[in-house]
């Protein structure tokens, strides 16, 4: 292509669409603004002649854009346990736009060997001596980094199944304050 040259040349760019958030869907209308390019050019030539541009991306047609993942009921779950050697439900699930089959681990600092016993990482001026916290599906206990199936799972939510307790750490329990922080990860099989 020559510099006089006014020929039009098409501009090698790929859009990607990427949903964001729940399961299900997105409708995009026909005529709508989905994406917007913004393009400053300066030639190498005298004073470069600056320009802006900006393209706008319309949809041609109306559709439906599944998103297509899973999406668990609650991002944060705060859990507060009753008095030691108390246990409490922990009102997490998950539910997906279309079948899969999910199973998903727990991440986090523990203070044993099993990697079952979460560190109790309150505030050392409150803190509770000698437990921390472990979590149980199904009445077993569940060590870190342990894949737990969850079947397959569709648009009707799935409980975890979990709950917190505390677990021991030392020999000797002193009167305090228990906090964990726990993540849970979800696999696609």
């Amino acid at each position: 292509m020559d510099i006089g040259d006014k020929t039009p040349m098409p501009l090698p760019l790929k859009l990607y669409i990427t949903p964001v958030g729940a399961a299900g869907g997105v409708v995009i209308k026909a005529g709508e603004v989905i994406a917007r390019i913004h393009m400053y050019k300066i030639a190498t030539l005298g004073s470069g002649n600056p320009r802006n541009f900006t393209w706008n991306i319309i949809s041609n047609n109306s559709v439906v854009m599944l998103t297509g993942g899973c999406t668990v009921d609650s991002r944060n779950v705060t859990v507060d346990l009753p008095d030691f050697p108390g246990s409490a439900e922990i009102p997490l699930g998950v539910y997906c736009s279309s079948e899969q089959k999910l199973s998903f681990y727990l991440s986090g600092a523990t203070t044993d060997s099993s990697r079952q016993v979460f560190a109790n990482t309150a505030p050392d001026a409150t803190k509770a001596s000698g437990v921390g916290v472990t979590l149980m599906r199904n009445g077993k206990i569940l060590a870190t980094g342990e894949n737990v199936s969850l079947g397959t799972v569709n648009k009707s939510k799935v409980p975890l199944g979990l709950s917190a307790t505390y677990g021991q750490t030392g020999n000797k329990v002193s009167a305090g304050t228990v906090q964990s922080v726990i993540g849970v990860t979800f696999i696609y099989e």
